[in-house]
């Protein structure tokens, strides 16, 4: 993989610009990116980062009804996608290079003139209020809730980027326009592309991301909680137990690259491919359970650990157990050398076979610069770094790791399963 040719600059309204062309691709990913993620919400805002991102859809200036929008994208032979997270929300495209322009104007127009009509709230509202209805039936969904509230309990990030259903029902549309006026601010933006660049003319570019109004920075978002290890149950006659846990990584800095780093090799060393410590163990070796994984993720300087699976409700405390006697073992001796060489080997090539896509690219570099302020956004400094991981440094990550866990249950469990 050769490095790229990424260019930054900062655009007139203070709206960053990200350009990494990617030679020989016959397509452009396109974003439009704003620091309005759920975690910026106020107490009476809770939920209008998501609905917002849905009302955004719903009609423009230029096309003032949903029905005309997507005609206008579907002459362009793709679809215009939106997502909110905890830090930003985010609407993208990926369309042929030739239509890569139009398909700029098309996100201008979605970001810089939504309609957001009180009809159309309305309208949407039900719509969120069936998806946060699924996702409480789906066990899976429910555990990752649970736990993000047992994790984050009173503040924001306790609840999912939706909100509650009570929430969604209070918003109003003047909440959800100060949310956009305090948010969906230029300063602090971004807008990105990769791909074949050849037909995006950088005067017009200027032009069209001018027209997002000029607002002042927005603020930044509340620290989260202390961590304390809580343990939350939802009991349910089903015939698995999904299993959720998270553990605190005090001192692993996120924002640097090379610590970011170790935590990718380090979550395959425990739960990715099957040689790893935890799929080993309680599928391979104990039967325990069909799928694992685990991931590390920072919230505002907040390290955490988490690990999940599914098990038959008897084998909960077997499951349980083990992976609490892997991490005992991990943490104060660290990984082996041969561990090392092999998961720094399959990290280096999952992370080389994800950056083929061109999506992938751009994903990355909008995670670096809206969640870590990191501007080193070549895909090749992360598989250079990715190489470059040592025993030391995974034995000096593993060591930092709380051994007492927040966790989560959805499922035949009681808390008596985790004491």
């Amino acid at each position: 993989m050769e490095s790229l040719a990424v260019r930054e600059t900062v655009l007139p309204n203070g709206m960053g610009l990200v350009e990494m062309p990617v030679p020989g691709r016959l397509a452009t990913a396109i974003s439009v990116v704003f620091a309005a993620g759920s975690r910026h919400e106020r107490d009476r805002e809770v939920g209008a980062a998501h609905l917002l991102e849905h009302l955004a859809f719903k009609g423009t200036e230029n096309y003032p009804t949903a029905a005309a929008l997507s005609r206008a994208v579907e002459y362009l032979g793709t679809e215009l996608a939106g997502s909110s997270s905890v830090d930003y929300v985010e609407f993208s495209t990926f369309v042929r290079a030739e239509s890569a322009p139009a398909a700029a104007e098309l996100l201008t127009e979605v970001t810089a003139t939504p309609r957001l009509a009180e009809a159309d709230l309305e309208a949407e509202r039900t719509v969120i209020l069936q998806e946060i209805a699924d996702d409480d039936d789906d066990p899976a969904a429910r555990a990752d809730d649970l736990l993000m509230g047992a994790l984050f309990a009173g503040h924001r990030l306790a609840k999912g980027v939706a909100g509650e259903a009570a929430d969604v029902r209070a918003l109003t549309r003047d909440a959800v326009l100060a949310f956009r006026d305090r948010q969906w601010s230029p300063t602090g933006g971004l807008v990105a592309i990769a791909g074949n660049l050849d037909h995006i003319d950088p005067n017009q570019l200027t032009v069209l991301v001018a027209r997002i109004p000029d607002r002042p920075a927005p603020p930044s978002p509340a620290p989260p909680p202390p961590f304390t290890a809580r343990t939350a149950v939802d009991q349910r006659d089903v015939n698995t137990v999904q299993l959720r846990l998270a553990y605190h990584v005090p001192g692993l800095d996120y924002t640097q690259r090379r610590e970011r780093a170790h935590a990718e090799v380090f979550s395959h060393l425990l739960a990715g491919p099957m040689g790893s410590r935890l799929y080993d163990e309680l599928r391979e070796q104990r039967s325990l359970c069909y799928w694992v994984s685990t991931s590390m993720s920072d919230y505002g300087g907040q390290t955490l650990l988490f690990v999940s699976c599914s098990v038959s409700p008897p084998r909960l405390e077997e499951a349980y157990e083990q992976i609490t006697a892997i991490l005992a073992d991990l943490c104060p001796h660290g990984p082996s050398e041969e561990e090392a060489r092999r998961f720094c080997a399959y990290a280096s090539g999952a992370v080389a076979l994800d950056f083929e896509s061109v999506t992938n690219r751009l994903d990355h570099a909008i995670q670096l610069i809206i969640e870590y302020a990191d501007h080193a956004i070549d895909p090749i400094l992360l598989l250079r770094e990715i190489e470059s991981v040592t025993r030391s440094g995974l034995a000096d990550l593993a060591a930092k790791i709380d051994l007492s866990p927040c966790v989560a249950c959805v499922g035949p469990a009681t808390d008596i399963n985790f004491r």
